[in-house]
């Protein structure tokens, strides 16, 4: 079974009786990939989302219909390793709590086996490292192969980094943060491509701060659409929110302008005469360990189109040091390298003076 364009997201749902039925809505649709953790939607061992999936698919035909996914991950979510934290799936760094964890999932699930298994946040090379040491996560979830089809990899990685993950060949799958305002993982989309490796763009909506803006909402999921081997996994938290992106797949054939004219179009939402950051990912790698363009995503959609959402998303994100704009020494290397002379350095000033909750 091919992954479908459209890819199920099972971490926004509101509890067990209208997730299953969104699930199950967003199965029929056509949808047929499903993405859980051991942390989302988690209440107790009972009430969370592997345990609602589980629900969805143990019903009529639906499992025939749809592959589900679910991961652990060696590190504590974010860049760190942490504490094993079973319940959660996070810190799980020897191949003994690999399969504690594993077999939580398919307990919750009520699966035998899973589909895909992820190496989730997965966003340092220390981190990668410690998944493949002897003993560690590779080699714990190696032991168990005969319980999943195929391994990925969840990552926020920059592309480099990404790039080199991917290079030890143990990954059919790359999920990763894509859309319309943070474009700086393309040159991963382009090696993905000359690999066969199948891209699973997270954060189609920018952590949902899109979702804000009718005319944005409608031009992520179409930009996505449109880039091949690139499937945007949406967290759908009702059956509307299904509807709308069974609409948008419907209509794709008869969708008249292609990826470029979208981020032109997106860069005029935008209307502005200072200068602004264009995600472009030339200036990288930051000696700060910030994702410039990444992170100046949600300056500019807070600033020049009045989303005030993308302030929240912004502090809600900052277990993620890539956007940790005001970890910035002012150091200057950005300056120099980008393509378009922006003052890089006082837009990030003047990023921080507005973006951070005071």
């Amino acid at each position: 079974m091919e992954i479908s364009k459209i890819a199920i997201g099972a971490m926004r749902m509101k509890d067990r009786r209208s997730g299953v039925k969104t699930l199950r809505a967003a199965i029929d649709a056509g949808f047929n990939y499903i993405d859980t953790s051991p942390c989302y939607c988690r209440q107790d061992e009972k009430e969370n989302s592997e345990s609602w999936v589980g629900e969805a698919v143990n019903h009529s035909d639906y499992r025939e219909r749809v592959m589900v996914s679910t991961k652990c991950t060696p590190g504590d979510g974010g860049r760190g390793l942490g504490e094993f934290q079973p319940q959660g799936g996070f810190s799980v760094r020897t191949s003994d709590q690999l399969k504690q964890v594993f077999s939580q999932s398919l307990k919750r699930l009520n699966l035998p086996r899973v589909d895909y298994y992820h190496l989730w946040t997965t966003h340092t090379r220390e981190q990668f490292k410690e998944a493949m040491k002897p003993g560690g996560w590779y080699e714990g979830v190696m032991a168990h192969n005969d319980k999943w089809d195929h391994l990925g990899i969840t990552t926020h990685a920059d592309p480099e980094t990404v790039i080199d993950f991917l290079k030890t060949g143990k990954f059919e799958t790359v999920t990763m943060p894509l859309n319309v305002t943070d474009t700086t993982r393309l040159k991963v989309v382009e090696y993905c491509a000359d690999k066969g490796i199948k891209v699973i763009a997270m954060n189609p909506l920018a952590g949902g701060f899109l979702a804000g803006h009718e005319e944005l909402k409608e031009l992520a999921l179409r930009y996505l659409m449109l880039l091949p081997n690139v499937h945007p996994i949406i967290g759908f938290s009702s059956v509307e929110e299904v509807e709308y992106a069974q609409w948008i797949q419907k209509t794709m054939p008869k969708y008249k302008h292609g990826a470029t004219e979208i981020l032109k179009r997106v860069n005029e939402l935008m209307d502005t005469d200072d200068p602004r950051c264009t995600a472009c990912g030339y200036c990288r790698p930051c000696p700060a360990g910030i994702n410039i363009g990444e992170a100046l995503a949600y300056y500019n959609a807070y600033k020049y189109m009045g989303i005030k959402q993308a302030k929240k998303t912004f502090n809600a994100k900052q277990w993620d040091a890539n956007l940790h704009l005001n970890k910035c020494t002012a150091c200057g290397k950005c300056e120099k390298k980008c393509p378009n002379n922006l003052p890089v350095r006082q837009i990030i000033k003047k990023a921080c003076e507005i973006l951070y909750d005071k």
